[in-house]
């Protein structure tokens, strides 16, 4: 249990040296690092760290995620945003049975495609682009059979037009499972770190989150359902918008300002899979963010914002997964994945 116990002074020790604030956005670098890494991710809302591991995207939220049923599997997973923007993510595990170690590489990337450079009059002085990328090395070491503790190291480089900034973060994770396939407690602290080459000349905080999530799968239904509570380092999620409306889902005719409990649920992910099929071989996800819906929505139109769903099937040596995720009124995303494990081209072997 040592190990337990230096996992869980480093998380407490991390969430003292962290400063509490309102409104995340616009205050923070790297923001990249908080995008979705696969299309399971993205459909279950954003995060899954209380979820059972079966993809190897998990190990992006989550290092403790990593197991030896992750042994030589490979993902590649894109996601379509606005206006020609891009994210892309690909992974590959590797378990060492001897040193009860899985380990992960992967690579995270944003593009931005091409932007026209003009100048206070509006003349066209060329074209720029700009490029996010984080190099992600990390493992889990399985303390024993219930519980896994691990860590991310991310290799951070940044470029937007003639601007460059360079920097290093870390994730800590710990997941508890009960039973195969049972009740699943996640815990992790993430992008803790800090920028090696800044932008201009002062550093700036990167977007560090203290998640903790639960899922379990219901006795009489093929559902996994979950609940995930993130940005725990900073309660205060609320900022001054007047126009703020109220409410879930379809929000509310009347404006109103927002109090405690709307600020509790900005710190809520409720998600749910449907396990379909023998082995699970069809999957259905679905979730509501509420922090999404309430700063997303436009004031006067009802709206989907915040709610996100999905599908993944499994055939033969591949398994494919599709997210669409209604993230605007202006529009939605869409995510792509396609996942294989290098067994099954060694082997006469099939899923």
């Amino acid at each position: 249990m040592r190990q337990v116990y230096l996992l869980l002074i480093v998380l407490l020790s991390s969430f003292h040296t962290i400063h509490l604030h309102g409104q995340i956005g616009g205050k923070e670098v790297f923001t990249f690092l908080t995008s979705s890494p696969s299309s399971r991710i993205s459909a279950l809302g954003g995060s899954a760290i209380g979820a059972s591991s079966y993809r190897l995207g998990d190990a992006y939220i989550n290092p403790a995620s990593l197991s030896d049923t992750m042994h030589r599997a490979l993902t590649f997973q894109h996601q379509f945003l606005f206006e020609g923007i891009q994210n892309g993510y690909a992974g590959y595990a590797h378990h060492l049975p001897k040193q009860n170690v899985t380990l992960h590489a992967a690579f995270n990337y944003l593009l931005y495609g091409d932007f026209s450079v003009r100048d206070e009059f509006g003349n066209l002085n060329g074209e720029a682009n700009a490029t996010d990328l984080a190099v992600v090395i990390g493992g889990s070491y399985e303390v024993y059979e219930k519980l896994r503790v691990g860590i991310n190291l991310k290799f951070i480089s940044s470029r937007l037009e003639v601007y460059s900034s360079s920097g290093l973060a870390v994730d800590l994770g710990a997941q508890y499972e009960t039973s195969p396939g049972g009740l699943t407690i996640g815990l992790a602290l993430r992008n803790v770190g800090t920028q090696f080459s800044p932008y201009f000349e002062d550093r700036e905080r990167l977007p560090t989150d203290l998640q903790l999530g639960f899922s379990n799968r219901l006795k009489y239904l093929p559902l996994r359902v979950g609940i995930i509570f993130h940005h725990l380092n900073r309660w205060n999620l609320l900022y001054d918008n007047p126009s703020q409306e109220g409410g879930f889902l379809f929000g509310n005719v009347e404006p109103n300002q927002p109090g405690a409990f709307d600020n509790f649920m900005r710190h809520v992910i409720i998600n749910g899979e449907f396990i379909l099929g023998k082995g699970g071989i069809f999957r259905v996800r679905f979730a509501y963010n509420h922090q999404l819906k309430q700063e997303l929505s436009v004031t006067g139109f009802r709206n989907l914002t915040g709610v996100s769903g999905g599908f993944g099937i499994r055939l033969k040596r591949f398994a494919f997964d599709y997210s669409l995720a209604k993230v605007h009124f202006g529009g939605s995303t869409h995510h792509l994945g396609l996942s294989t494990n290098l067994n099954y081209f060694t082997k006469n072997r099939i899923l």
